[in-house]
Formats: structure tokens, C-alpha cells, sequence
């Protein structure tokens, strides 16, 4: 990482998709509304641990927003954050959901002078002459960037500490709309670290000779469709003898965790068995009140037990907890196979999108099996 004259250390929090005032699609309007304040109190806490801790640089690579325009209470949220953190640099690299163009805060002012903003798609930069530091970056001014602003580039002084912040996808699709980035522009342009944003599950460091790069991962995870508890990165850059090193390690800030889990049920046909089965089931995995936890049912079932939609879902003692039925009907109905009454004719109807590879037409015919016998022998089903 090339000889430095230096003899010091630097620390820089790498965060990113933050999504302030996110809706968090799936929730109830009551708990989205409990999510949000969530998030900002994880924000809080990472705010927090940046007065405490002494970080010089805290880069925030794209959706510190989650819509076009952030709400005036997270703006004063913002301000008041950053001035509590005079000795702190903050820089921020918008990224398609709180792209430059869409979002005024981001020219008003408003901002304190230690909140510094890339508002060019091309690549530009921020010099902290005091630290020997030059962070690059560049903005989303509107949700898509096609061009990659690292290609063909290399950093304009090798003796500084040399920092990217972005929001990117690397070594994705070369026709990517979200900043499409190589891994050989990464190597050729020479930086110490990249900061990058726009994957919620973060990662690993990724090595590269002499530098790395890594993902932040969402400071606080936003749904089941990102999995995990959300947080940052923390990066050391320190001098021994003039040779610059840099330790890293993962921060965890979050304060809910979602997670998916797959049960078959194959020839369980009462509530209190299903219930028994996933008491277990948050046992063993030690799932508490921190836990939004999603129960995916698979599995043959006797197309006459229907589960309910709200499974025991205050039993758990969970933060939240839903259920998805993925059941197919088909427990015990090698007799409608030779059934020649109307029941058979209709399972036999259906048997093939039944058994057929695609999930999405096996729970339409699973449906309609179900409420065709439900209707044959005169019984009600919520549907």
C-alpha cells in the first residue's frame, strides 16, 4: 500500500442504504410506523458511537433517503446529528433513491460545513489537507447511472490516503443502470479503500492487492427480502514505520432482525401442531423480541385442514411474525385418483398443475382444490 511518512491513525464508518423514512413494505401501518422511529434511533446509535469512538471520516455511500424527498423532521434529525459531530467529516454520495436533483436538502445549506455532498456524476473529490486524505466519489443526480465515472482514472496522489465513496454495482451487468464498476477499474485507479452502496446485504472485504473494497450493507434491515441485522463498516488505516495498513471489521447497529425459515408440515393436520412446531423452532434458533419472523409451510397437507392466516401469531414472543402457506393439498388423495364423482373429476383436473414445476400455478390449483371441495360438501373456508 506504498510508503507513507505519516505516524498516525485515521478511523472511517462506512454506511450506507440507510433509507430513511422507508414505508417497510410487508409490515402493518402500525409497525411500519414503529420501524421508522426504529431506523432513526439505529441511526441515532450509530451517531453515537461516532462521537465516541473518535471517527474522523463517516462515509455514507447512497440512500441516506429512502423517497425523493426526506421529511423535515429527518432533515432536523440530520442537521442536529452532524453538529453534535464538529470534529467528524461526513461525506455523502447520493444514490438513486435520494438522488441529487430529488432531493433540495442537498443544495440548501441546511447541512453543516462538515457534511460534504458529491453532486457530479463524473468522478470529483474532497481534499482534507490537515489528515493527507482525498476522498472521491460522485452522485446519482436522477435514479439511473449508466456510466462507470471510475473507467480509464487513476488517483492524483499516491503519498495520500486515498478513499472512494459510491453508490455501485460491481462486476454486475456491463448495461447495469446502478453505476456498473469492474473490479480491473477498482485495481487500475489505485485507491486504499472503496466505499460502496446499493447491496443491503453487505458482505465480506473484498482484497485487491494492495487496497479492498466492501459493501456497507443497510444500516438497519428493512424487510425479509434482506435478511439479517443491518450495520456498518468500520475502517482503521494506521501507520507502522510508514507503511499504511488497514483493519477492518463489520459494526452492528440494527435493532431488528428478519428472518425466513422453511417447515414441512406433510401430514400435520391441527393448528396445535403447527404452533408446537414453531415454538420449537424459535427456541432452538433462540429468536426473541428482536425478531421479525417469517414461516414458510410447505409440505402434503389434507386438502380438507385449511391453516389460518394468523397462526398463534401472539405466542412467540416476537417482534412480528407471519406465516406463508405453500401446502399443496395432497395428503391422502391417491383415492380421488379413481374417484369417479365430481370431487375426482376436478382433483384430476388439476393433479398436473398440482405437481408441476411452476409455485406459482401450484398454489392457484392448491386454491382452487380447496374451495371446489370446501363448496362440494357445503363448508366454509376464509379465503
Amino acid at each position: 500500500m506504498g510508503d507513507r511518512k505519516q505516524a498516525s491513525q485515521l478511523k472511517f464508518l462506512h454506511c450506507g442504504d440507510i433509507h430513511l423514512d422507508t414505508p417497510y413494505v410487508g409490515l402493518s401501518p402500525e409497525k411500519s410506523d414503529e420501524r421508522r422511529r426504529g431506523l432513526r434511533a439505529s441511526f441515532m446509535k450509530m451517531m453515537e458511537y461516532v462521537r465516541g469512538s473518535g471517527i474522523n471520516y463517516v462515509l455514507i455511500s447512497g440512500d441516506l433517503f429512502d423517497a425523493e424527498y426526506a421529511t423535515n423532521n429527518t432533515v432536523e434529525l440530520l442537521v442536529r446529528e452532524f453538529r453534535n459531530c464538529p470534529d467528524t467529516h461526513f461525506i455523502i454520495a447520493p444514490g438513486r433513491s435520494d438522488c441529487y436533483e430529488n432531493n433540495p436538502i442537498y443544495a440548501s445549506g441546511r447541512l453543516p460545513a462538515n457534511c460534504h455532498i458529491f453532486s457530479s456524476e463524473s468522478l470529483s473529490r474532497f481534499d482534507f489537507d490537515d489528515d493527507k486524505v482525498t476522498v472521491y466519489g460522485w452522485a446519482f443526480l436522477k435514479p439511473e447511472l449508466k456510466e462507470n465515472p471510475l473507467y480509464d482514472k487513476q488517483v492524483d496522489d499516491i503519498s495520500k490516503i486515498n478513499i472512494v465513496c459510491g453508490y455501485a454495482d460491481v462486476d454486475g451487468n456491463l448495461n447495469s443502470d446502478v453505476c456498473p464498476v469492474s473490479v480491473s477499474d477498482i485495481k487500475r485507479f489505485g485507491a486504499d479503500y472503496y466505499a460502496f452502496g446499493s447491496r443491503h446485504e453487505g458482505g465480506e472485504f473484498v482484497g485487491l492487492e494492495d487496497s479492498m473494497y466492501g459493501y456497507s450493507g443497510a444500516l438497519e434491515s428493512i424487510g425479509f427480502d434482506n435478511p439479517g441485522i443491518g450495520g456498518a463498516k468500520l475502517v482503521s488505516i494506521k501507520y507502522n514505520g510508514g507503511e499504511l495498513s488497514i483493519d477492518a471489521k463489520y459494526m452492528s447497529f440494527g435493532q431488528v432482525v428478519f428472518k425466513s425459515e422453511t417447515m414441512d408440515i406433510t401430514g400435520v393436520d391441527t393448528n396445535n401442531e403447527i404452533i408446537t412446531r414453531i415454538s420449537r423452532l424459535v427456541s432452538e434458533k433462540k429468536y426473541g423480541s428482536e425478531t421479525a419472523l417469517r414461516v414458510e409451510l410447505v409440505g402434503y397437507i389434507d386438502p380438507r385442514f385449511i391453516v389460518p392466516k394468523n397462526l398463534g401469531s401472539d405466542a412467540f414472543g416476537l417482534y412480528s411474525f407471519e406465516v406463508v402457506d405453500k401446502t399443496l393439498p395432497l395428503y391422502g388423495t391417491e383415492y380421488l385418483k379413481r374417484d369417479m364423482s365430481v370431487k375426482g373429476e376436478i382433483f384430476r383436473q388439476l393433479l398436473p398443475m398440482l405437481e408441476g414445476d411452476d409455485e406459482e400455478s401450484r398454489l392457484v390449483a392448491a386454491r382452487a382444490f380447496r374451495e371446489g371441495l370446501a363448496a362440494l360438501e357445503n363448508r366454509e373456508i376464509d379465503t
